[in-house]
């Protein structure tokens, strides 16, 4: 099957620097291990959260945009649920 383009906005946890560059590795690795081509990733910085989200009310966002098999998104989303410096995030299907 064709690989289709994704977007990702991650919010991750903004209490510790450490966890929260542990947390996007751990992210933009199981890009990599899902079989993801990154093709821009940009930094969106520390924001207030508009409702508390796992307690926190601050968190750090990211966007990525990325191409992959659609059966690789499942596996992403999974991973995504399991670690725990995320706060939210979204994968999204772009028409391109």
């Amino acid at each position: 099957m064709a690989q289709k383009n994704y977007e990702l906005i991650l919010v991750l946890s903004d209490k510790n620097a450490d966890e929260k560059t542990h947390a996007r590795d751990e992210v933009e690795s199981s890009l990599t291990k899902r079989g993801a081509e990154v093709s821009q990733k940009e930094d969106w910085g520390a924001r207030r959260l508009f409702h508390l989200a796992k307690k926190q009310d601050r968190g750090h966002y990211f966007y990525y945009n990325f191409k992959a098999e659609p059966s690789a998104i499942q596996q992403i989303t999974g991973d995504l649920r399991v670690n725990a410096g995320v706060i939210k995030s979204m994968i999204t299907a772009l028409n391109a």
